[in-house]
C-alpha cells in the first residue's frame, strides 16, 4: 500500500514538472539520458577490455602456436609442474 502511494507521489511530481516547465524538463531527461549512456558505453568498454584480457592470459601469446601439458594433464601455468622441484 505504501508502495503505491508513494509511486502515485512521484507520477504526480513528474507531471507536475512536465506540465509547468517543459523544455527544463526535456533538458533533464536528455541529460539523464546521456549520463546512463555514458555509464554504460564504460562498462562495455571495461567488460571488453576484461574479456580480451583473460583471453590474451588464457591463450598466451599469439606467436606460440603448440601448447604442452606435463603429464597427467596438469597445468600450473608458470611453465613448471607439480613434479618439479
Amino acid at each position: 500500500m505504501l508502495a503505491r502511494v508513494i509511486g502515485t507521489i512521484v507520477i504526480i511530481l513528474v507531471l507536475f514538472a512536465i506540465i509547468s516547465d517543459p523544455q527544463q524538463s526535456a533538458a533533464t531527461t536528455r541529460e539523464g539520458a546521456s549520463t546512463l549512456a555514458d555509464a554504460g558505453s564504460s562498462i562495455t568498454v571495461f567488460l571488453s577490455s576484461l574479456v580480451n584480457n583473460l583471453a590474451v592470459v588464457t591463450t598466451g601469446s599469439s606467436s606460440s602456436t603448440t601448447t604442452t601439458y606435463p603429464a597427467g594433464s596438469v597445468e600450473t601455468g608458470d611453465g613448471s609442474t607439480p613434479l618439479d622441484e
